[in-house]
């Protein structure tokens, strides 16, 4: 499976904590109105990712997100569970894309929410979460327009507490990268989901 990687290239381990969040949330969600599920065609988002990880490019990256649930979470995919870890043993190529700041591919990221729980979600939401630093304006339109996949926004916004939980120094740096760059976002359609941002990183 896709291990995360951050400070110095150090693998970290991810707690099992978060897979028990996982399945938390996903306990969570069955109990949400959208349990009439709409088909979800597997083989041609096998299909459509394999060519995509293979030569990643933006147009690729489209026929993925027509495959896609629009911004519902699926709650069963046992008949999609090995194309999932499929597309999670590959996430660091769509990882190297988003952090292009290529659209397509942070829409891709954001999309994959859909299908993602545990550690797939956790590592979705790692490098989402580092998109801030990057490029918090795309991070803020396509948090705006996937809200509702997202319970509570403290998992994506400080999923680097899990990677540097004995260093104290870095993840009171990383917290102030992550307010000063949403706060460079003056985008007045954005102000208000900023300013929701920086109040839980301040928190933190």
């Amino acid at each position: 499976m896709y291990e995360s990687r951050l400070h110095g290239g150090k693998v970290r381990k991810r707690p099992t904590a978060l897979l028990l969040s996982g399945l938390l949330l996903a306990l969570v969600w069955a109990g949400n109105p959208l349990d009439a599920q709409t088909a979800v065609n597997w083989a041609g988002i096998e299909a459509a990712w394999n060519v995509y990880y293979m030569n990643p490019t933006e147009a690729d990256a489209e026929k993925v997100l027509q495959l896609l649930p629009g911004t519902e979470k699926i709650l069963d995919i046992k008949d999609g569970f090995s194309v999932v870890n499929a597309i999670s043993d590959h996430l660091g190529v769509l990882e190297g894309e988003i952090y292009a700041g290529n659209p397509n591919a942070i829409k891709l990221g954001f999309r994959l929410l859909t299908i993602s729980y545990g550690t797939f979600e956790a590592s979705l939401n790692k490098i989402l979460g580092n998109l801030i630093s990057y490029n918090p304006r795309l991070f803020l339109e396509e948090l705006a327009a996937h809200r509702n996949l997202f319970l509570i926004l403290d998992p994506i916004l400080a999923s680097f507490v899990n990677e540097i939980p004995n260093d104290a120094a870095a993840l009171e740096l990383e917290k102030k990268l992550r307010i000063q760059s949403l706060e460079s976002v003056e985008d007045k359609t954005l102000k208000s989901l900023r300013n929701e941002c920086i109040k839980i990183l301040k928190k933190l």
